[in-house]
C-alpha cells in the first residue's frame, strides 16, 4: 500500500468519524435539553419528512442529466467546444432544476400552511 492511500484511507475515516461523533452529541444533547424542559421523550420522532429532500434530488439529477444532453447536442450541432458548452449547460440545467424546486417547494409549503 503506497503512503498516499494510506493517508486518504486515513484521512476518509477521519471526516466519517468526526461527521458521526457530531452527530452523535448532537443528538444527545438535544434529548437531553427535551428531557430537562419535560417534554415527552418521542418529541421529535415521526417529524422527518424525505419527500421535499427526494424532490430536490431528482430535479437536480433531472438537470444536470439534461444539461449534458442539450449541451452536447449543442456543441455538435453549432460546432463549438464540446467540454465548455457542456458545463454551461450543465450548470444551466442545474440552476433551472434548483430554481423550479424552490418554486415547487415555496407552493407546497403555501398550499399545507
Amino acid at each position: 500500500m503506497e503512503t498516499t492511500s494510506a493517508a486518504l484511507f486515513i484521512s476518509i475515516s477521519l471526516v466519517v468519524f468526526g461527521i458521526s461523533y457530531y452527530y452523535f452529541t448532537t443528538r444527545h444533547k438535544e434529548r437531553m435539553e427535551i428531557i430537562e424542559r419535560g417534554l415527552p421523550s418521542d418529541h421529535f420522532k415521526n417529524q422527518t419528512n424525505l419527500l421535499p429532500f427526494l424532490m430536490v434530488f431528482g430535479l437536480i439529477s433531472f438537470g444536470i442529466a439534461f444539461g449534458i444532453a442539450v449541451g452536447a447536442k449543442v456543441s455538435i450541432y453549432f460546432k463549438l467546444d464540446m467540454y465548455i458548452t457542456i458545463v454551461f449547460f450543465i450548470f444551466l440545467g442545474l440552476g433551472i432544476a434548483l430554481l423550479s424546486s424552490y418554486l415547487l417547494l415555496r407552493r407546497m409549503h403555501n398550499k399545507r400552511g
